[in-house]
């Protein structure tokens, strides 16, 4: 067994997080990997592909995989580099091209309904509708009752509930808000739960509500050394502040307690308020009320570029100033300026039983780890005969 952790990517204004378990499952939620990122002369860039390959679990026939991949929503920043990173079709297609990195299995694959339907909102971007068809694929199998259906890379989960044709039927592996599941990859978790807070049916099906207030938002829960709910982390996406005061009136207190929280929007005021700050510089009361929901010695993880006090939004200089007063300075992470803005690293937490820790030393080990990868990329390969 080994330390859970949660590492938070530099990428930008996006999102990208993976979740190790203490079993070594691994689940990551979204995706914003930049072309950038994968051009060894840029250090400003991080190279999350090469990353997850040094650190994945690998199959029975070698191939990386990660148990889950969750799309809390299918913007751009969300799903970037979805189709260059990730194998989609059957598992059994995978090939390997040389000088090409790898891609990574998708053993269960986590979405919304929202993703079927986009009403008044653009048009999927290129990396979203790969996803889509991803999701039509696996959809296929399980309404045929597939036998392929149970197999690791053919798996998914739907999140929440609406009105679309395509996911109808799907209840044995739909999951509403209100619950909480164990179950990651086809295996049953004694030290690991997500609880499902959104996305709402209301929104999901709604014609006027944006991409955004349609994000999953889950809190993961880690039991450490027989202490339940140890450390707790809260992913949302890009919810605005109206999804999380729908929350926070059907939550009790311990569905949205935090040790972690993952600024929404990459730290943009719209988790304070839909009115410009310019206009309003008031946060609403229930966006206060949920960061009051923080454990001692939490910190607030802002998945975004470097905050500026300027007038960028996202990120926001005022909204960090929000997050600052609720926890501290030394418990606000941006990952633009980890630990440096010229070479940003990733943000690693080891999960303990008295909170999440950060890990520095972790941080230096994978990046090693993942440098080794790029450079085997890059080492032209010589084929002998057998």
């Amino acid at each position: 067994m080994s330390d859970a952790s949660i590492t938070y990517f530099p990428v930008g204004n996006g999102d990208t997080s993976l979740i190790r378990l203490s079993d070594k499952t691994a689940i990551i939620i979204d995706s914003n990997i930049r072309h950038a990122s994968r051009d060894e002369e840029d250090k400003s860039c991080y190279d999350v592909h090469a990353h997850l390959l040094a650190e994945l679990e690998r199959d029975s026939e070698g191939r990386p995989f990660t148990d889950a991949f969750i799309l809390s929503h299918p913007d751009q920043d969300h799903c970037r580099g979805f189709e260059s990173t990730f194998h989609t079709g059957p598992p059994d297609t995978y090939k390997k091209k040389d000088d090409e990195p790898e891609k990574i299995i998708i053993s269960e694959l986590w979405f919304s309904r929202r993703i079927f339907a986009n009403f008044e909102e653009e048009e999927l971007c290129g990396d979203a509708e790969v996803f889509l068809k991803e999701a039509v694929r696996r959809i296929k199998l399980y309404k045929s009752k597939d036998p392929k259906r149970h197999l690791a890379g053919n798996r998914l989960r739907v999140i929440g509930y609406g009105d679309s044709e395509m996911t109808e039927g799907l209840d044995e592996v739909t999951t509403p808000p209100g619950a909480s599941i164990n179950l990651i990859n086809n295996s049953l978790k004694k030290d690991f739960a997500f609880f499902i807070h959104a996305p709402f049916k209301h929104h999901v099906d709604s014609r006027w509500s944006p991409r955004n207030n349609t994000s999953i938002v889950l809190q993961a829960r880690f039991d450490v050394d027989g202490v339940a709910r140890a450390s707790l982390a809260l992913f949302g996406g890009d919810a605005c502040w109206e999804i999380w005061a729908a929350i926070l009136r059907r939550s009790v207190r311990e569905t949205l307690e935090w040790d972690l929280f993952l600024a929404p929007h990459h730290c943009s005021w719209s988790f304070f308020n839909e009115t410009p700050y310019e206009e309003h510089k008031v946060p609403q009361d229930s966006s206060l009320e949920v960061l009051d929901h923080h454990r001692e010695g939490a910190s607030v993880v802002a998945s975004s570029k470097p905050i500026k006090d300027d007038d960028d939004n996202p990120p926001h200089y005022a909204a960090k100033a929000e997050y600052v007063r609720a926890v501290g300075t030394d418990h606000f992470i941006c990952t633009g300026e980890h630990t440096s803005e010229d070479k940003p690293l990733p943000v690693i937490f080891a999960m303990t039983s008295n909170g999440p820790v950060k890990d520095e030393s972790a941080t230096a080990s994978r990046v090693r780890s993942a440098a080794a990868v790029q450079s085997s990329l890059r080492t032209p390969r010589t084929y002998g005969h057998e």
